[in-house]
């Protein structure tokens, strides 16, 4: 799942803490548009969301919900099969995954996302009127993605769509790149023959972003 998928558009600044708070979700296609913010309000609104019954499971990590895994960093313990498929506009979700590692020399690596059935094209199809600021939602390769990236020490919320990282180029050191992709999943189980939809921060994730951006985990998971 490790990529790098990144392709350069106009300069942007994007602050995800001004932001409008979380809304109170009711259906699925509610649920994805703040999946695909990339942020915490994701797992803010799943504090008090209404969705289908043995869909997603979730559980308590401090002042939100996430769906259950056994932890980020345990193979085989990254994934939630769900009982029944949570369908977000014709599209049905299997599962949902949180991965995190640390590659030495290059830095720090989180994925958390959907498992679907379907090609990457049907999905993205489906999904893309769901996504904010989906005109940057754009095919890359056999993937379809929007990317950010910001420098460390930048405002917290910044994030910028100027002089992202090339194709399978590593996340420059100092730097963090932040995407929401729709790819194939990976060869092994229980990823493969599926499509992932999925958010990863990379690089140089310090605590502080992690504190702000991923709620649901402890912020020195990686140090």
């Amino acid at each position: 799942m490790f990529r790098s998928v990144f392709f350069g558009v106009a300069l942007l600044a994007v602050t995800a803490t001004s932001a409008a708070q979380a809304q109170t979700v009711n259906t699925p296609e509610q649920l994805l548009t703040e999946f695909s913010r990339c942020d915490a309000q994701f797992f803010e609104s799943l504090r008090d969301a209404h969705l289908p019954a043995g869909t997603l499971r979730l559980s308590d990590y401090g002042s939100v919900k996430a769906p259950t895994i056994m932890s980020p960093l345990q193979e085989g313990g990254t994934y939630q099969e769900f009982e029944h498929p949570l369908i977000v506009n014709g599209v049905r979700m299997v599962g949902y995954y949180n991965q995190a590692e640390t590659i030495k020399s290059v830095g720090n690596f989180l994925f958390w996302g959907f498992v679907a059935d379907g090609s990457p094209q049907e999905v993205a199809t489906k999904l893309k009127p769901l996504i904010v600021d989906n005109a940057r939602f754009v095919s890359q390769g056999n993937a379809i993605a929007r990317a950010e990236i910001r420098r460390v020490g930048d405002p917290i919320g910044q994030w910028r769509t100027e002089g992202l990282t090339g194709p399978g180029v590593a996340t420059p050191f100092g730097f963090v790149d932040r995407v929401l992709m729709v790819d194939t999943g990976d060869k092994a189980p229980p990823l493969a023959g599926h499509t992932t939809v999925f958010c990863s921060l990379q690089g140089t994730v310090t605590a502080p972003l992690l504190q702000v951006y991923r709620p649901d985990l402890n912020a020195h998971l990686l140090d």
